[in-house]
């Protein structure tokens, strides 16, 4: 028997062996029409088209010629990222970024609108997750046929993970078909205050006929204009999505919005066991099932955030279900000292006494009995200085002297964190 004359299903399970090896799924490929159709469900699952140009048209131009030959792998396609996060991107490298920018402002569009990316858009048929850049750049300025390319793909119902990102006008109402939408992110979204939806087609099918989808996980990041037309979506009986069992939530932790989501979206709190948010805004009343807590805060040198955080804890006792907590620490530049060294800040809190007074309302008060895992998240000036495995070890140090009962019963991880 020759290779030609394997079952099916037994060129599959050979195939499904090399998933994660490109290099043999390729050679694979080639042996036969079979193995080259089974060897497509995992050469071509993420399509990702996040950087700036010219490698941006490039990778335009290197799909446009490959789907001209070749259309027939969109349908394999499982994960799509397209768009760059330009202001990223601009840290890295100023001069393209800038160059990158001002076109983009002078054309009024995004990169991902042309006609290689809206091809990609409708073939993708069995997309799971989807990540879409507009590059701050308005939807009314968006082609009819690309509008429609997008609408189409955000309600597909193979689509669990959504994440929208820059954008202008954005007609959020247009989530209410998303049926089958599990995690939705939502970064730098403006929403058009329009309740018509022009892009919404009449209902053909009677809502009791169809089960609602119900979100799992959202994020919300200086997104506050939109939450309300999200919040209106989510509650409408005549939407397909609802928010009732809501798992995760995490709002802005280091700009200045989330207070409003907190609020829009409380009739979900009874459901949701991971929170994170910003210590400014944040409230537990009401999280009854809260088993996870991220919560960010600022530090300077005239502030005692520890102190504050104690206080919190010792106010919001009732929620003994806690099993996880972490901690960002972001430091304040326009209030910090510019000739301290970002070493020099981190052993500063890491000493500090005021975590007897976290270890006083976490641990000896007997509020969180079953918290068992601490991670610290420093968000420094400058992170260029604080890479030496010594440092890591001097900090750990730190806390087992500040804090030995509660660096005990969490054996706590201290991160570095960028912001980017």
């Amino acid at each position: 028997m020759s290779f030609r004359d394997l079952p099916l299903e037994l060129v599959t399970i050979i195939v499904d062996h090399f998933y994660d090896d490109t290099k043999s799924l390729n050679l694979i490929s080639l042996v036969s029409r079979p193995c080259l159709a089974a060897c497509r469900t995992h050469l071509f699952k993420i399509i990702r088209m996040n950087t700036l140009n010219p490698s941006f048209n490039y990778k335009c131009a290197f799909w446009s010629a490959f789907l001209k030959r070749s259309s027939a792998v969109l349908p394999y396609v499982r994960e799509l990222e397209l768009g760059p996060p330009v202001f990223q991107l601009c840290a890295r490298d100023f001069t393209m970024g800038s160059s990158h920018w001002v076109d983009v402002v002078d054309s009024g569009l995004p990169s991902i609108h042309n006609e290689c990316v809206e091809l990609i858009l409708s073939g993708a048929t069995n997309v799971h997750r989807v990540a879409l850049r507009f590059e701050y750049q308005s939807w009314k300025n968006f082609s009819p046929s690309f509008q429609r390319a997008v609408v189409d793909l955000i309600r597909r119902d193979s689509v669990s993970s959504l994440t929208i990102e820059d954008i202008v006008a954005f007609p959020i109402q247009i989530l209410s078909h998303c049926r089958r939408l599990r995690d939705l992110s939502l970064f730098c979204v403006d929403s058009t205050p329009d309740e018509f939806n022009p892009m919404q087609p009449p209902r053909s099918v009677d809502l009791k006929d169809v089960p609602k989808g119900c979100l799992q996980s959202l994020t919300l990041f200086e997104s506050d204009s939109c939450i309300t037309s999200l919040e209106r979506v989510l509650s409408a009986p005549e939407s397909y999505l609802a928010a009732s069992n809501l798992q995760r939530l995490s709002v802005n932790m280091t700009g200045s919005d989330g207070q409003l989501a907190l609020m829009e979206l409380s009739n979900s709190a009874r459901s949701i066991t991971t929170l994170e948010l910003r210590y400014k805004y944040c409230d537990l009343t009401g999280f009854t099932s809260l088993r996870t807590l991220f919560i960010s805060i600022s530090y300077y040198s005239c502030y005692r955030p520890l102190q504050a955080l104690a206080l919190f804890f010792t106010k919001f006792r009732s929620t003994s279900h806690l099993t996880e907590l972490s901690i960002l620490l972001r430091l304040e530049v326009e209030n910090s000292d510019r000739s301290s060294p970002s070493s020099q800040e981190l052993t500063r809190i890491c000493s500090s006494k005021d975590w007897q007074l976290v270890q006083q309302s976490l641990v000896l008060s007997h509020s969180f009995l079953l918290l068992n895992k601490l991670n610290i998240v420093f968000r420094p000036r400058d992170v260029a200085t604080i890479t030496s495995d010594y440092l890591n070890l001097s900090l750990h140090l730190c806390l087992l002297q500040s804090m030995p009962n509660l660096y005990a019963l969490t054996n706590p991880t201290i991160k570095i964190h960028d912001g980017a």
